[in-house]
């Protein structure tokens, strides 16, 4: 073994690498710091956490589109995919911001987004105490819910620090708290404090309380645990806990505190509706507007704060809701049995059956829990009790007690009639508020359906639309979905094409028999001719035989096309029952029609939005008047003149009651299966129809517009109209030039329709004298209109909408059309080839 010998010369020389050793493990620390923080610098700066936290500042998170009412301030629906209302900062009261602060991140505005003292605090006692307490920044808690997810791992742990950091990069301490308000889950359907606010107390977060603050603050941690709808003690320990911490550091004194910590909880009833909104007399056309923004502009952006400023006036789609209501209700109670029809009620398709279930239930119906009596609520029935002979049921945190005397017009036992876990229909009679009660009495919910539409006709704009009696049992819109047969309504469409044909109110239609192979239609009172009448007194009267007589003169094709130019999307049969309404038409499109009557001849495109401004304050749309020339003035205030007969001495004469100058139509199809009503002012036009939506049901051989859709239509007018001004329709202008011309020309071709009569020694037609010398009397009663024959039993061709395609269309053989004459098909053609010696070609 050989020893090394140290010497002066090696001893300088270590100590000589050992001074520049030093220096360079330095040098060489420094640089690998300096690359190591190059390299965390550049991951902070273009790592996926940083351009996700930067894109923040984009970041349009979903909130609430509001619908307004006509005067722009009623909110009339709402909708969304996540229920946020967003705030500023400066909005933040200090006694939610303090309460946040105490509970969540006392050091917030200390940190960089992480705390070292906090985590220590927290490791700590998780060593010392063996209880687990987090140590997260609130800065902490809006990285995870923004961008991470709620695993429990340390790899999940580190990102959260580092995406943390980043966002306490990019942003200042009250932006990072304005994003926490705004973002947060508390439970409920509600995001952000704004919403939790409005949802748990209905206020805004400036008005709430130092209790209620506290209950919101202690929210986030769970929120299905401390949401004070679902666990309402875990809820109260919660907020006495932010309480407490609140004066712990200083926010409040301990005595502010614990007056806090004494008083209950109390919430607004709309805090138990989270998944739900307020059934509302609003449902059915903020439906529609839904619909039609989703179709338009995607369904984020229809629910992404939008402000949809319709043209529903408040007031009067309420009274169109109760008036629709009440007319089915009574046809319901004069025309059908007890049915013991009810609801199975469900939670998310599930039937509620244990106590628990019926307990948590909750109905669109009992939303905010304000009863009035009078109103149409629907109970579920809890309980029954077989000994007392009594049944517990209840609406929302209100309770009624049903007794034998409460069953109204079923004339059943609760014991044996109402079926637990079931909802069924009650009329409030009395509300006790401070006890919860109700006195109630059974109702039942009709079978048959109804809708009603109230149309500006000056600028197109629904006024108010019901689509059915219940949206939240059917919402199948009955006034925009339903194509119905019109009845006599559709025949104004005809006469229309008469007078712009050439004839007037005066001329003479005839009443004579009319066939067509087996098809043969008859009037009212079944008979199968009347004396030749007026035209204005055919119209009144609702005369089948002379509707059929007019359109078999001015041809098919004709009436065809004044049906098209009128705004009816679905082509009318070209067969002569469609002068009696064989055409199904669903109801927006008959009253925008008959908005061409008092609008002088011009039909203004119906509309329910008048604008729509995105959550910035852009316009995305603002209605633009789309106008259809259809006929002229001449023609249809000479509609008018002839329609008002209707009211004056016709089939509608109970709307005299309403004491203003009114026209419309009555209609009633064939075998009472539908009922209309469509009448109009000089400004409003409003249209009613009621039927069976299932099937082609007979209504009862009582039921005809007159009877069943006009009272509703009284109903909803006398209070709509009562703070309008009274408006007198305009007098027809003189006869135009070309109509002059066809006019005269139809004179000389009755002329000679009548010499040849005479020479064949015909009868001759009454004269109009004698007619109103008959069929008029002084001040005659309510005339019912004759419902016609057009079904497949007898014969007549129904014209398919593309809703019912399953619907058989009867088969018409090709002898049994009419030809219309040369001059129907050129209504403007002053002298067109005439057939003559053809019955029903021309006036008699």
């Amino acid at each position: 073994m050989v020893k090394r010998v140290s010497t002066p010369e090696s001893r300088k020389r270590g100590a000589s690498a050992r001074r520049l050793w030093l220096p360079a493990l330095l040098l060489l620390a420094l640089a690998a710091g300096g690359l190591t923080g190059i390299v965390i610098a550049y991951w902070l700066n273009y790592s996926r956490a940083a351009s996700e936290v930067a894109a923040l500042a984009t970041y349009r998170p979903s909130v609430v589109t509001r619908v307004y009412a006509d005067d722009g301030e009623t909110v009339i629906g709402e909708f969304a995919l996540e229920r946020r209302i967003p705030i500023k900062y400066e909005d933040i009261p200090p006694v939610l911001r303090n309460a946040i602060l105490a509970v969540e991140d006392a050091r917030f505005f200390e940190h960089i987004g992480i705390d070292p003292i906090r985590i220590l605090g927290a490791l700590y006692k998780n060593i010392t105490m063996g209880r687990r307490e987090g140590g997260s920044t609130l800065t902490q808690q809006l990285a995870r819910n923004l961008f991470l997810s709620r695993e429990q791992t340390y790899r999940r742990k580190f990102n959260e620090w580092l995406v943390a950091l980043q966002i306490e990069r990019y942003y200042t301490k009250k932006q990072i708290m304005e994003m926490y308000v705004n973002h947060i889950f508390l439970g409920a359907g509600s995001y952000g404090f704004e919403a939790a606010a409005e949802t748990y107390f209905g206020k805004t977060v400036k008005d709430l309380t130092l209790e209620e603050a506290a209950l919101l603050a202690g929210i986030p941690k769970a929120p299905s645990q401390y949401s004070p709808t679902a666990n309402p003690r875990a809820a109260k320990e919660r907020r006495d806990l932010v309480l407490q911490l609140m004066a712990d550091n200083g926010f409040i004194s301990q005595a502010e505190a614990d007056a806090a910590k004494a008083k209950p909880i109390k919430l607004a009833d709309t805090a138990y509706y989270p998944a739900q909104q307020r059934s509302t007399p609003y449902d059915y056309p903020v439906e529609e507007i839904r619909q039609y923004l989703e179709d338009k502009y995607t369904t984020r952006v229809a629910q992404g704060g939008l402000s949809v400023y319709s043209t529903i006036n408040a007031a009067a789609q309420k009274k169109a809701y109760e008036a629709l209501r009440a007319g089915l209700r009574e046809y319901d109670r004069t025309h059908s049995g007890w049915r013991s029809a009810y609801i199975r009620a469900e939670i998310n398709g599930v039937p509620v059956t244990t106590p628990q279930q019926l307990a948590s239930y909750r109905h669109p119906d009992w939303y905010g829990n304000d009863y009035q009596p009078g109103e149409y609520v629907k109970g579920l029935i809890m309980s029954v009790d077989r000994v007392r002979n009594e049944a517990t049921v209840r609406f929302g945190s209100y309770y009624a007690t049903v007794t034998a005397k409460d069953m109204g017009r079923s004339g059943r036992q609760p014991k044996d009639e109402l079926p637990v876990g079931y909802l069924a229909e009650f009329k409030i009679k009395e509300v006790d508020h401070d006890n919860h009660r109700l006195k109630v009495e059974l109702s039942q919910i009709p079978a048959v359906q109804g809708a009603l539409v109230c149309l500006n006709a000056k600028n197109g704009e629904i006024i108010a639309m019901v689509g059915g009696y219940d949206f939240t049992t059917n919402k199948f819109n009955n006034a925009t979905q339903a194509y119905r047969q019109t009845g006599s309504a559709f025949k104004p469409f005809i006469y229309t094409a008469a007078i712009e044909w050439g004839l007037t109110p005066d001329s003479i239609i005839s009443g004579a028999p009319i066939r067509r192979g087996d098809w043969q239609p008859h009037n009212y009172d079944g008979s199968i001719s009347n004396p030749d009448v007026p035209m204005k007194v055919a119209l009144a009267k609702s005369l089948n035989i002379p509707a059929v007589h007019l359109l078999d003169m001015i041809g098919i094709q004709t009436g065809a096309q004044m049906v098209r130019r009128f705004g009816i999307t679905v082509p009318m049969a070209p067969y002569l029952p469609s002068a009696l309404g064989a055409t199904e038409v669903p109801l927006i499109q008959m009253v925008s029609a008959y908005s061409v009557f008092p609008n002088k001849g011009v039909r203004v495109e119906p509309h329910l939005i008048r604008r729509v401004i995105d959550r910035d304050g852009n316009v995305l749309e603002e209605w633009q008047r789309t106008t259809y020339k259809v006929t002229s003035e001449y023609v249809a205030l000479t509609m008018v003149q002839m329609m008002r007969g209707v009211v004056e001495f016709g089939t509608a004469v109970a709307a005299r009651s309403l004491g203003v100058p009114l026209a419309g139509k009555t209609g009633t199809v064939n075998d009472h299966t539908d009922v209309w009503f469509i009448g109009y002012t000089p400004t409003y036009v409003t249209g009613v129809w009621m039927g069976y939506p299932d099937r082609k049901r007979s209504l009862g051989r009582d039921m005809t517009g007159s009877r069943g859709a006009l009272p509703i239509f009284i109903d909803f007018m006398k209070d709509f109209l009562k703070d309008k001004p009274k408006e007198d329709f305009e007098k027809p202008p003189e006869m135009p030039e070309d109509i002059r011309q066809l006019y005269l020309q139809r004179q000389r071709e009755m002329a000679e329709e009548r010499a040849q009569q005479a020479a064949l020694n015909l009868p001759m037609p009454a004269t109009n004298s004698e007619i109103e010398q008959i069929v008029l009397p002084p001040i005659p009663p309510a005339v019912e209109e004759n419902p016609h024959a057009v079904t497949p039993e007898n014969g007549a061709v129904q014209q398919p909408s593309p809703r019912r395609v399953e619907e058989r269309t009867p088969r018409v053989e090709p002898s049994e059309i009419s030809a219309p004459p040369a001059g129907a098909v050129r209504p403007r053609q002053v002298e067109p080839e005439k057939k003559k010696g053809k019955k029903g070609e021309g006036e008699p």
